[in-house]
């Protein structure tokens, strides 16, 4: 299937390392430019020599609400103007639970996607195939608890599900879409379930244990969906919140 990803032009938060570089290696593989922003320069210089020309970088901190905006403007005007538009920067889990660790995950989740979302809209309004994907998580519709967490990220990541929800509805006069993709447990080398592998062996044995295939899911298969879910061939898709989890969640998704 051609995805219709040839000549795009898209933006990734979070994208040197991770699900954010292996979405940003789909994109680029399918024909489109893309810029992505991280906080580690090294990290960024190794996306950029793996993906070539069409691979724009900047070293932005998320939390810097201000900093990201700029950043999307620009990567827009490099680009010459902007199709797709990628969230997924995270706080993550390990934020203790906390005042302080319920504010991070506000500050980083949602406020860092919303200072995206409205810096790119000019953009994306002038684009014939716009699309938004969030990059959300399955403890969003189903706790499975973790050893010292808190409850913030699940919170924070449902609410980002709920704002693609309304932005869906209200930018489709527009023709902008707005999806979420939910990955389950993903394993990254040197990601977080590399560190639970590690360090917390036996509830790594479990949730693999709970994986109808026996494994965790990898990045580059989160990714795929991402650049299908993004790209002109789900033209009719927006509002969504597609898990991809290799059947993790039991939940009986009607």
């Amino acid at each position: 299937m051609d995805l219709g990803l040839g000549g795009k032009r898209a933006i990734v938060t979070g994208g040197s390392r991770g699900i954010g570089r292996a979405v940003a290696e789909v994109l680029v593989g399918e024909g489109a430019t893309v810029a992505i922003c991280g906080r580690t320069p090294e990290h960024l210089d190794s996306a950029r020599d793996a993906l070539g020309e069409r691979c724009l970088t900047a070293v932005v901190d998320a939390a810097d609400h201000d900093a990201l905006g700029a950043w999307a403007t620009q990567s827009a005007e490099q680009m010459g103007g902007l199709d797709i538009v990628v969230s997924n920067v995270s706080a993550l889990g390990g934020v203790p639970r906390s005042p302080e660790g319920w504010r991070k995950n506000f500050e980083v989740d949602v406020l860092s996607t919303v200072a995206l979302v409205d810096a790119a809209l000019p953009h994306l309004e002038a684009s014939d195939a716009a699309s938004i994907v969030q990059i959300g998580t399955i403890t969003a519709v189903e706790y499975h608890g973790f050893p010292g967490g808190g409850f913030s990220y699940g919170a924070m990541k449902a609410a980002l599900v709920n704002y693609m929800s309304q932005l869906a509805i209200d930018l489709a006069p527009q023709g902008i879409r707005a999806n979420t993709v939910s990955p389950g447990p993903i394993f990254i080398e040197g990601g977080s379930w590399d560190r639970i592998q590690r360090r917390l062996p036996e509830y790594y044995a479990e949730n693999v244990a709970h994986q109808p295939q026996g494994r965790l899911g990898s990045a580059d298969e989160v990714a795929r969906v991402v650049a299908f879910i993004a790209s002109p061939a789900a033209s009719w898709v927006t509002g969504e919140n597609v898990v991809v989890d290799g059947g993790f969640t039991r939940r009986h998704a009607f």
